[in-house]
């Protein structure tokens, strides 16, 4: 997997980001999940049949790649829906064993519908270059300012050292306590990378995305 961008810094022409009918989540052999926003984006990325252990549209199915008869892969027929319990054990194992590439962390999902929404949701914001008409916010001591991306908000953190005192909410509605793993201990307290746990809704403004 070469993991080009997707976005090239722009985001879909969409309202709410990731809300594309056709974009795909392929878990690879090797357990990382990544996010595409099209079949023709993912194919290219994608470089031999046994690359991706399962493909998934927004709807659950889960797909394998073949080859066509000049040698190019594409995308094979389904398989039928995706285990819902496997699909969120090897997502809970991937987020543990990759948190600085997957920082949000929702709430347990005790549904397949859920967990689907989550991943796509999560595997946009965590890739997005930009998003358009709902950007994050973050308040700090009451300050709200509102990043574009999640990697502006991780860099507007660096320069909190009192987390505690943050709530970020995200393009979907989502919030979350930003929690800053544990660097060195001669680090100055905003060094280490920032994860995000969701926690009940705090924000209480219209026009956010519940």
């Amino acid at each position: 997997m070469k993991r080009i961008g997707f976005t090239n810094g722009t985001a879909p022409d969409t309202t709410v980001p990731g809300t594309r009918p056709n974009d795909y989540v392929v878990v690879d052999e090797g357990g990382d999940f990544s996010y595409y926003p099209s079949e023709a984006a993912m194919l290219k990325d994608l470089e031999y049949v046994d690359e991706a252990a399962c493909i998934l549209d927004r709807a659950g199915n889960n797909y394998r790649l073949t080859m066509d008869k000049d040698r190019h892969l594409r995308l094979g027929p389904s398989l039928g829906t995706v285990e819902f319990n496997w699909l969120r054990q090897a997502w809970t194992n991937n987020q543990h064993r990759n948190m600085q590439t997957h920082p949000l962390q929702r709430f347990y999902p005790t549904t397949l519908e859920a967990l689907l929404a989550g991943l796509f949701e999560m595997l946009y914001l965590e890739h997005a270059g930009r998003t358009t008409d709902a950007p994050w916010v973050l308040e700090v001591d009451g300050e709200v300012t509102h990043p574009a991306t999640l990697q502006e908000v991780n860099n507007l953190l660096t320069r909190v050292d009192h987390l505690e005192r943050v709530t970020v909410h995200d393009p979907f509605g989502h919030d979350y306590q930003p929690i800053r793993h544990a660097g060195h201990r001669f680090f100055f307290p905003a060094a280490g990378s920032v994860y995000y746990v969701e926690v009940p809704g705090r924000f209480k403004r219209s026009g956010t995305h519940h």
